[in-house]
């Protein structure tokens, strides 16, 4: 592995940790700039262009899960893996679980294609898949999925 492999890995793995960060503070306008312009964020049951485009999908699942009183919550990351493509884009691969107050809520995968734009790391493509929720999950509504039990 060279320096520029190694930055990148580091540095997409760092894109991913902040999306986390970002997520469960709530931040969400700057949660959505961390995609670039014409960027899809992709669910299991819509896809979203741009950073207003996904800002506004973030605003809904951020309300919903306030609404529930699931919030404070926390993404957990695993099976992160990162392949450089160039030296400017690579794509990712990893598993999640998003847990809150009343535990375990839903999980699943992010796949990404992500790309180093003037010196910094944006998604250009995010796949987030929920593989399955609990009864009664806010997902099951949000994103038309069936919870497992």
């Amino acid at each position: 592995m060279d320096s520029t492999e190694l930055e990148t890995r580091v540095s997409v793995s760092h894109l991913m940790a902040r999306y986390q960060f970002l997520a469960d503070s709530g931040r969400i306008r700057q949660l959505s700039q961390l995609f670039g312009t014409d960027a899809v964020m992709e669910t299991n049951n819509g896809s979203y262009v741009g950073p207003d485009g996904i800002l506004g999908f973030f605003a809904s699942v951020k309300d919903t899960f306030v609404a529930a009183g699931f919030a404070p919550a926390r993404h957990y990351l695993s099976s992160i893996y990162v392949h450089p493509t160039s030296p400017h884009t690579a794509t990712t691969y990893a598993c999640f679980q998003f847990v809150g107050i009343r535990g375990l809520d839903h999980w699943g995968t992010y796949t990404d294609e992500v790309t180093l734009d003037e010196g910094i790391w944006l998604f250009t493509r995010r796949r987030v898949f929920v593989e399955g929720c609990v009864p009664g999950s806010p997902a099951e509504t949000l994103l038309g999925i069936t919870s497992k039990a």
